[in-house]
């Protein structure tokens, strides 16, 4: 019974992750293809006959529900369709599928964990079920509400995350880890409710470079944090004969450093530059992107984002020496920005980055090896989201919203809409649009800010099951335009490697346009109408309404009204733009940012019908 459920696992994710794939070749272009049918069939053209899509239903920003995949040979022969690779077989002739290979195999990998997935869900749901009974909780809501009124240290916001099971809702490599073995995936993963124990690499302050929002450093913050930690560097010092004020100290995660550290730095360790603490790790519990972690059994300490040398969707989750210096930088920015404008603040709060510190290499090496040496021995503290909270409040990631749950099995904003009174998909919609909306509106127009504001970077804070206000995480996607934000700040302490500066407002208007409406309203919009069988006509209206309201406020600031008629203008003419994941994944250009046009559901025209 058991190698069946295995087997079923599988084929699940083999066709989800194969309909990902398709839905993207067809929103993206990859490959020319033909509505047919009364638009009820897609062809592509294969290399030797036609793949036949059949569409169940469509949506308002390109999405499509997916019903029966077939090929059709030159022939006459017909084959059914039901893995990514058997897709890419027919689309790739074998002359050119060297030149896929990687891609090819990273959709084969995000299957296999995509399965691997699911199996974890099906063996801890029912102690997630059996839990929440016991507390008479009948939704993922009450059931944490009840956990958190029993102990104060319980975080919600850990549950939500490690009950996100498909991962990335457009990306079809939403599960690819390269790189990853079945027990590492098993021990580490989010979905497995992994608890890796972090270490900590004692690295000479001659080889490290650190940047803080403040005097506290990394070290001083996890002395404060972890009881014990400081005498075990003290004694570990001593052991090693050299003087602790010479070192600063680096979480490492487990997996990093058996699987790089203890290789691409030999020399390091066997000179003691670095060496690790024993016999203490900090424990820690994996929140969605795996190499991000939260503190096991405390809503205080910070969360830490660890390097990760694994290919997860597009690229490898290492962290550059310019996001450890962006990301205080940054964090003081913002301070500065939301202590001067209160009405953002009480919608809006971005979790601060309070050190970050990377391993610097001295001596003359190529700048690659130079920037592989920096990466992957870096890491980045961040302030707790929850700490603040009030009794009522429970901080949610976005990306659970679109995920089941697994006490009711129904779509968690489903669950969440449920629990608000006399609600309806169109009224939850609005109430969680005028949470999130408005103050990305004003960070935009106002700040000339972009913040990449999709499902996973996201954190959105109910009380009572509603949507009250935000907190923003990880500043790596974020866009700045300095014409804009100058006027506030008169330095703007960037690094420009990351490419966080522009002076064009269409880079802003992009990052706004894939991450707010196609990799977040449009997933959540979508999921509520597919679960709820109703239309996305009335909760599209209210996103549109939302957006013009914050507008007109917006304009009535005589230094902004330009920016603001325009801004609000070319949201809501023309196409949408989504980022072409995987056209940029197939030319191995995923750092540069490329667009197709999309529909777009806030144009009048749209929004009237």
């Amino acid at each position: 019974m058991k190698e069946i459920s295995k087997l079923q696992h599988q084929e699940k994710a083999s066709l989800s992750v194969l309909h990902q794939l398709l839905q993207a070749i067809i929103r993206e272009h990859v490959f020319a293809y033909e509505w047919k049918n009364g638009d009820r069939e897609i062809h592509l053209k294969s290399k030797r006959g036609m793949i036949h899509v059949i569409v169940e239903k469509t949506y308002m920003l390109g999405q499509i529900d997916i019903g029966r995949v077939f090929h059709i040979d030159d022939n006459g022969a017909e084959s059914v369709v039901t893995t990514p690779e058997q897709l890419l077989d027919f689309l790739y002739a074998p002359d050119e599928k060297e030149s896929v290979q990687r891609f090819y195999d990273e959709m084969v990998n995000s299957a296999s964990n995509y399965a691997l997935a699911l199996e974890a869900a099906s063996i801890r749901k029912t102690t997630a079920v059996n839990e929440a009974r016991r507390r008479g909780a009948e939704t993922m809501l009450s059931y944490v509400e009840h956990k958190k009124r029993e102990n104060a240290s319980f975080s919600p916001l850990v549950y939500f995350e490690q009950w996100v099971i498909q991962g990335h809702t457009i990306h079809p490599g939403s599960r690819t880890r390269m790189g990853l073995s079945t027990e590492d995936i098993r021990t580490f993963a989010p979905e497995w409710a992994g608890n890796p124990g972090v270490i900590l690499a004692a690295v000479h302050k001659d080889v490290v470079r650190q940047t803080t929002m403040g005097a506290e450093t990394a070290s001083s913050i996890l002395f404060k944090e972890y009881k014990g930690l400081e005498h075990a560097f003290e004694v570990a010092c001593r052991q090693k004969e050299v003087n602790r004020e010479d070192y600063e100290l680096l979480p490492v995660h487990p997996w990093q450093w058996e699987h790089t550290i203890k290789s691409d730095y030999k020399e390091e360790l066997d000179s003691g530059l670095v060496f690790p603490v024993p016999a203490y790790t900090l424990p820690m519990t994996a929140l969605i992107s795996f190499r991000t972690l939260a503190p096991e059994g405390s809503v205080t300490r910070h969360h830490i984002k660890t390097a990760v040398n694994v290919q997860m969707t597009s690229a490898v989750r290492t962290v550059s020496a310019a996001s450890t210096k962006n990301g205080p930088a940054l964090s003081r920015l913002f301070e500065t920005l939301l202590s001067q404008d209160p009405d953002l603040a009480g919608r809006l709060s971005a979790m601060k980055e309070s050190a970050g510190l990377h391993y610097e290499p001295k001596g003359p090496l190529s700048a690659d090896v130079r920037h592989e040496k920096q990466k992957n021995l870096a890491a980045i503290l961040r302030e707790n989201p929850e700490q603040d909270l009030n009794e009522d409040e429970i901080a949610v990631p976005a990306a659970a919203l679109v995920a089941d749950s697994p006490i009711s099995g129904r779509l968690i904003a489903r669950e969440m809409m449920e629990s608000m009174e006399h609600s309806t998909a169109a009224s939850f919609i609005k109430a969680y649009a005028e949470a999130v909306l408005p103050p990305i509106l004003t960070l935009l127009t106002k700040y000339g800010i972009g913040m990449e504001a999709h499902l996973q970077n996201c954190v959105v804070v109910f009380s009572k099951g509603r949507p009250e206000r935000i907190i923003l995480r990880d500043y790596g996607g974020i866009r700045m335009m300095s014409g804009r934000l100058e006027r506030f700040f008169d330095q703007l302490p960037i690094d420009p490697a990351t490419n966080l500066l522009t002076e064009q407002p269409e880079d802003l208007l992009h990052v706004f346009s894939h991450a707010l409406l196609h990799n977040h309203f449009g997933e959540i919009i979508t999921a509520l109408a597919r679960s709820l069988g109703c239309g996305e006509d009335e909760m599209w209206e209210e996103v549109r309404r939302v957006i013009h309201n914050q507008y007109e406020e917006l304009k009535k600031l005589p230094s902004i009204q330009r920016e603001a008629v325009e801004d609000e203008r070319a949201l809501c003419s023309g196409p949408s733009k989504m980022k072409a994941l995987v056209q940029m994944r197939l030319t191995d250009q995923y750092r540069d940012y490329r667009y197709v046009d999309a529909p777009n559901p806030l144009t009048e025209e749209v929004t009237k019908k």
